[in-house]
């Protein structure tokens, strides 16, 4: 399936998305270079994983398996999201991963910035 990136007018981009083999992980192909917390990836196929005991979200490139781990924060609202996707906002010139949203989980994991660490392969 082709994944498509759409800018919005207000500067965030979104990146539809599918699940991977295991349940609740995502995998994404993102065309660009991407921040998460305070490091740079390069674009690339990417898994999102997420442990829900402890809110942690694993970003890793499927190739190199470099990645970062971050805290999320569970936004729960009205509406139950009803595809996956990555949610980007354009900071210093700069695409800024803000959130992702999954339809596994029911709800949308917002970032929380400063609670990032590097994984390398």
């Amino acid at each position: 399936m082709k994944l498509s990136i759409v800018v919005a007018l207000c500067a965030l981009a979104i990146v539809p998305i599918a699940f991977s083999q295991s349940p609740g992980t995502i995998r994404a192909t993102v065309n660009f270079d991407f921040v998460v917390g305070g490091f740079q990836l390069p674009a690339g196929e990417y898994t999102f994983a997420f442990d829900s005991g402890t809110n942690l979200m694993h970003a890793r490139n499927v190739n190199t398996h470099e990645g970062v781990k971050v805290f999320t924060r569970d936004v729960i609202d009205k509406s139950t999201p009803t595809e996956n996707k990555l949610v980007f906002k354009k900071k210093n010139g700069k695409h800024v991963l803000q959130k992702v949203f999954s339809e596994h989980a029911g709800h949308v994991h917002e970032l929380v910035a400063g609670t990032e660490e590097k994984e390398t392969g």
